[in-house]
């Protein structure tokens, strides 16, 4: 069972990383625009993305920094977010490795 979420976790990060490659390719204008999500632009679904994820590693693990709030602005830059985004998926996949099945059940 363990293989399975250590896959999912895997998946995410690499999914995440087609994300922030598509978003480097925007235009600023693009980038920051409100698009009518929820959380407006581009830039604040990247954010709110990145603060849910923190959140709930908090709750995990009982360590790290929880926002509270969920349109928080963690980062100001798409680079400064980006190695925020990629040093959290890799928090997730050494916790989610670190799980025995027992935990899983």
């Amino acid at each position: 069972m363990k293989e399975h979420w250590v896959t999912f976790a895997r998946y995410n990060a690499w999914a995440n990383g087609l994300v922030y490659d598509h978003a480097a390719g925007l235009g600023t204008r693009d980038y920051r625009s409100d698009r009518g999500a929820f959380f407006k632009s581009v830039h604040g679904t990247l954010n709110h993305m990145l603060t849910t994820d923190r959140i709930w590693m908090k709750r995990f693990t009982g360590q790290g920094d929880a926002p509270s709030r969920l349109d928080a602005v963690l980062f100001e830059t798409l680079p400064e977010l980006r190695v925020a985004r990629e040093a959290e998926d890799a928090r997730i996949i050494h916790w989610v490795e670190s799980l025995e099945d027992a935990d899983l059940e």
